[in-house]
C-alpha cells in the first residue's frame, strides 16, 4: 500500500466516523475529537481481521 493510499484510507475512515457521530447528535468539535481518537484503532482492528 502506498503512503498516499494509506492516508486516503485513513481520511476516508475518519470522515465516516465523524459523519456517524454527527448523525448521533454530537457537535462538530466533539465528532472531530471522537473520530481522531478512534480512526487508528479502527484501521488497526481491520488490519488484524485480514
Amino acid at each position: 500500500m502506498s503512503e498516499d493510499n494509506a492516508m486516503d484510507t485513513r481520511r476516508y475512515k475518519f470522515e465516516q466516523i465523524k459523519a456517524k457521530e454527527l448523525a448521533r447528535g454530537a457537535s462538530e468539535d466533539e465528532a472531530t475529537r471522537i473520530a481522531a481518537a478512534t480512526v487508528d484503532k479502527v484501521i488497526a482492528q481491520e488490519g488484524e481481521d485480514k
